[in-house]
């Protein structure tokens, strides 16, 4: 299932943001995170994976993408691959957020939130990153519930979470067999 997932996402390669029906920007959040790491020094040390996604607030659609580092020259790429111009991005206080709202001239809108004084802006309570927040979570509670993760296999693991969370709310297995039927078209 997850290799029809990785075949879905190659071929129907969605961007998330951009406009709604007022001509609001889309607020999309981004952040990083990383997988199979030790917490608070404890456990067996993992090298571990670093991820990099973001997510529409309203709608849900998101992405995430196995990044080797989290400079601003491996982020700032995939931000234009997979976020359309015109959008609200939201992230935290990195450093590698900084430009963004630089990018090909100022396409992007972009705020901030620093994670080291607030979660929630004091005087805007719609600028945080909740969303991406709640998204990393249920990620990486789907990965622990499968009694073991291979290496090999982690970019799967990352196409199947985005693959149901595109599907929430739909019958799963008519929603796969549509895909499957897509993927390999007569």
């Amino acid at each position: 299932m997850r290799e029809e997932c990785r075949v879905w996402f190659t071929n129907n390669n969605e961007q998330i943001g951009r406009m709604d029906a007022d001509g609001e920007p889309i607020v999309v959040e981004i952040d990083q995170s990383k997988y199979f790491h030790r917490k608070y020094h404890h456990g067996q040390w993992r090298d571990g994976h670093w991820v990099f996604g973001g997510i529409e607030r309203d709608s849900g659609k998101c992405f995430l993408i196995e990044v080797p580092d989290r400079c601003a020259a491996t982020l700032q790429p995939l931000i234009e691959q997979y976020i359309l111009p015109g959008s609200h991005i939201m992230s935290d206080g990195w450093a590698a957020h900084t430009n963004i709202d630089a990018i090909w001239h100022e396409i992007y809108l972009h705020s901030v939130i620093v994670h080291q004084r607030n979660f929630v802006d004091p005087h805007d309570p719609d600028v945080h990153t909740e969303c991406v927040e709640s998204m990393w979570m249920r990620a990486k509670r789907k990965l622990r519930r499968q009694f073991g993760t291979s290496r090999e296999l982690f970019p799967s693991y990352l196409h199947e979470f985005m693959y149901r969370n595109k599907c929430q709310g739909q019958d799963m297995f008519q929603v796969f067999l549509q895909t499957v039927t897509k993927n390999y078209a007569l």
